[in-house]
């Protein structure tokens, strides 16, 4: 009996190509399915070198994308969806990540970290849709706290605060839409008041005053007149 049901239409396989230019260079090589790439895909420097390893998908790309300097030199690894960054997105140099970045639908959405040479966490940042928002940490290459930030619509917003190597608080500040405003005071490594100053949407409201360690006033700076 003969089989009525309709065949499946079969998709093509990707099929191989390599394009050279008129010096006979591999310029780049692939797959390519309906006239576009699809699959592996390989673009390649002067030198020889491929300076991008990337996966497409009808044209776009899509999967792991690998970014290399001239000489060949990782210096990026990103994920793709339909031609957004969509995933994580880590840089390089010297074979050492130096940033690795979250991204959601093209935007940065979730944490970003920046790394010190020696590979310990120097910044934390959050983002949401493309814009930092929350706190901020910093952090010297021993690993100590060095700052504190609070973000909101990708401006300083809330409260500011600095560290010394051992833990003490060498800053406390605030800060609204991006301008610093409410009361600012520095500190000795000994805990002492350094200065103290207050501020209102980024100017100088009150005297700035500046102390010896041992609490003697040595500047006074006056708000601007008028």
């Amino acid at each position: 009996m003969a089989d009525d049901s309709p065949s499946e239409a079969r998709i093509p396989d990707p099929q191989p190509v390599e394009e050279r230019d008129e010096q006979g260079r591999i310029v780049r090589s692939g797959e390519m399915r309906d006239e576009q790439f699809h699959g592996l895909y390989t673009a390649y420097g002067e030198d020889g070198h491929p300076i991008l390893r990337a996966r497409l998908r009808a044209g776009k790309l899509h999967g792991e994308v690998r970014n290399y300097a001239p000489g060949g030199a990782l210096v990026q690894v990103a994920e793709y969806a339909d031609g957004v960054q969509h995933g994580q997105t880590t840089f390089y140099a010297n074979a050492r990540p130096t940033c690795r970045m979250t991204y959601r639908g093209g935007f940065l959405n979730g944490p970003s970290v920046f790394f010190h040479e020696s590979g310990t966490v120097a910044a934390v940042f959050q983002y949401c849709d493309g814009k930092r928002e929350g706190e901020a940490l910093f952090h010297s290459p021993q690993g100590r706290p060095m700052r504190r930030e609070s973000y909101a619509n990708d401006r300083l917003h809330g409260p500011v605060l600095g560290y010394y190597d051992d833990g003490t608080v060498s800053e406390r500040a605030a800060f609204l839409d991006g301008l610093q405003d409410g009361v600012l005071r520095r500190f000795f490594p000994s805990g002492a008041l350094m200065q103290h100053g207050v501020y209102r949407r980024g100017l100088l409201i009150e005297p700035l005053r500046t102390y010896s360690e041992d609490g003697k006033e040595i500047a006074v700076l006056q708000p601007p007149a008028g």
